[in-house]
């Protein structure tokens, strides 16, 4: 078997995954559907990842892609909520729908929510919503209500009658509007595959977009037992194993092996500062190829969350931060003294620029605390409160 060097790997997945100056795509769409999907809990982290694999992004293309229906947003692999392609919203959610509908049921009643009073506020939100839509907000007091809408809501989506499309506060904004199923997607049969054709589908597309992976990998991604992923592996055509020098074996489709057979390391820097949960980052669960144990408690917390990542040809370096103020600062943390500083520098210039449409100043910090060393939530400003 071929052994193939980390480096050599990273530079083939940072061209997959869009991150490569040359590989930058064009096309929101075909670029969502090559990563898989955006990873949406944090209301701008899709547009971050954008920004990082796209030529000449702005924010309202996006916002047109979901108001037009091509991407749609849906909770789905790790109980997490996407923007993917309409194409494969049947596959997710059929793939994954029976932990999260489990969860979502528990929850509902854990907040003191009977079945017969979800039934009644259900049936209440579907006619307020008929033909329009609403935020939580509005539909709470379009219903007159003082019950806690979001359980209800959410598992509203969950098992698809609703569907959460633009937020009307901005890219940053978390308040999505809820739509109908039945109506926002009449096209779409969320029944159209079984849960092991669905399956096999999701694990086909991981491996095409995240490959070469690991079965752990795909269990963790995915989050089916690893018993079901090998099963499903073994089921598939087209698969192959690769070397990975220190790693050990890892499956690629065979049409990748080929590819990353021809590929060269990229030896140029190649600089970028993704967001916290960025598909790329949270794509695995074996993360040694891009990431150094020593500094793996200053990327993900306690509960697994990836903050705000510096990376080089594929290798994560450092942290960064975003700070509104004035003057807007973006603040980088860098693992240790590298080569090509400016470089680094002149991307966090641009995504500050991004993110705030005004200049901004970028302040180097000498030191972080570790992500596993404080509080919940901290991975969303891990630079919060370090001058330099």
């Amino acid at each position: 078997m071929t052994e193939y060097q980390v480096p050599q790997v990273n530079s083939f997945l940072m061209r997959k995954q869009h991150l490569s100056e040359e590989s930058k795509g064009e096309n929101i769409l075909k670029v969502t559907k090559d990563i898989w999907g955006l990873h949406a809990t944090n209301a701008g982290t899709p547009y971050l990842s954008l920004f990082n694999r796209m030529n000449n992004f702005s924010k309202d293309s996006l916002d047109r892609e979901i108001i037009e229906k091509r991407l749609v947003k849906i909770r789905c692999v790790r109980k997490t909520v996407y923007i993917i392609p309409k194409e494969n919203v049947s596959i997710a959610f059929s793939a994954t729908k029976e932990v999260i509908q489990i969860n979502s049921e528990k929850y509902y009643k854990y907040m003191g929510i009977s079945e017969n009073e979800y039934e009644k506020i259900s049936e209440s939100i579907l006619s307020l919503l008929r033909n329009k839509g609403m935020n939580a907000s509005e539909i709470k007091k379009g219903l007159n209500l003082e019950t806690n809408l979001s359980p209800i809501i959410n598992y509203m989506c969950d098992v698809g009658i609703l569907v959460r499309g633009l937020s009307k506060g901005g890219w940053k904004s978390n308040a999505h509007t809820y739509f109908r199923m039945d109506e926002y997607l009449p096209d779409i049969n969320l029944n159209q595959y079984s849960q092991e054709e669905s399956r096999k589908r999701l694990v086909q597309q991981y491996l095409s977009s995240f490959g070469p992976v690991t079965v752990t990998d795909v269990s963790w991604w995915a989050g089916f037992p690893k018993t079901e992923v090998k099963r499903i592996v073994d089921s598939l055509d087209g698969i192959d194993y690769v070397n990975i020098s220190g790693l050990g074996e890892y499956l690629i489709s065979s049409s990748d092996k080929n590819l990353l057979k021809s590929l060269k390391e990229n030896t140029k820097p190649e600089i970028n500062l993704l967001p916290n949960l960025d598909p790329y980052i949270m794509g695995y669960k074996e993360r040694e190829r891009y990431l150094d144990k020593e500094h793996y408690n200053y990327i993900f917390d306690r509960s697994g969350n990836a903050t705000t990542t510096i990376i080089n040809n594929g290798k994560i370096i450092g942290v960064w931060d975003f700070e509104e103020k004035s003057t807007p600062v973006v603040k980088v943390f860098l693992f240790e003294e590298h080569p090509n500083i400016r470089e680094v520098e002149k991307k966090a210039e641009e995504i500050g620029n991004f993110i705030s449409d005004k200049n901004v100043s970028v302040k180097i910090c000498k030191d972080m605390a570790p992500l596993d060393k404080r509080t919940a939530g901290s991975f969303m400003a891990p630079l919060k409160d370090i001058d330099g």
